[in-house]
């Protein structure tokens, strides 16, 4: 076999290891047997297992390697292709049906914070990325439509527990709120609140934060930056 994209073992003489010579592709599930005695857990824990561990903490900082303390390498002549090691050991250590190697060793914790730090959502929908947009970029894309187009901001109209729509549209006026978005238009809350009854909901109201139309000058720059924070 090839010693490309494996792990090559040359000449081991652990425990009762004869210089017993092996390759393992990478990738696979590989099971050692043989008779009680033979030295399978010396070959997976004391030499496979101890030589990717010895390495992976040789790789650490100084001082990071004086909580550690020092690992002997194993008696081989040779080991390529490894890479740092888990080894788990042979007994049940969880009751729980759904325990893996990820959760046994805590690896999972660690891939979960990397996909979510790390990694980048994308929608099934749409195939864009998924991201948090800032101010800076919704003005920077609302600029883009073109001098002298309207523009309209708007909110949600979200309802707390125990409040109804016709009280918070109240609160919304003694805020200084004048208009909502129903149905593509906007139109005063005073107009608006006659028309609502048990089939109204909350999701298909916004609240009007500003309206107006797009200039290059500074003023209208520094009115639509603050409208869409306040949004």
């Amino acid at each position: 076999m090839s010693k490309e994209g494996a792990i090559y073992i040359k000449g081991a003489r652990v425990h009762n290891l004869k210089n017993v010579d092996v390759t393992i592709p990478h990738n696979t599930l590989t099971v050692i047997t043989g008779l009680s005695g033979s030295g399978k857990s010396t070959l997976a824990f004391d030499t496979i297992f101890a030589e990717g561990q010895r390495r992976y903490v040789e790789s650490l900082s100084a001082y990071a390697r004086q909580f550690l303390g020092r690992i002997n390498k194993p008696d081989v002549d040779l080991i390529t292709g490894i890479a740092p090691a888990i080894a788990i050991e042979q007994k049940v250590n969880t009751r729980n049906p759904r325990s893996t190697v990820g959760t046994t060793t805590e690896i999972y914790d660690y891939l979960k914070l990397l996909f979510s730090r790390v990694g980048h959502t994308f929608s099934p929908i749409s195939g864009n990325e998924v991201r948090c947009y800032g101010v800076d970029d919704i003005v920077r894309y609302i600029s883009g439509i073109g001098i002298g187009e309207r523009v309209v901001i708007t909110a949600p109209l979200t309802t707390k527990h125990g409040q109804g729509i016709i009280e918070i549209l109240l609160q919304l006026l003694s805020d200084g709120f004048m208009r909502v978005w129903v149905a593509g238009e906007a139109i005063t809350i005073e107009e608006f609140m006659p028309t609502i009854n048990e089939t109204t909901k909350a999701e298909d109201v916004e609240i009007v934060i500003d309206r107006l139309r797009m200039a290059e000058d500074d003023d209208t720059i520094l009115r639509l930056r603050d409208s869409i924070a306040r949004a």
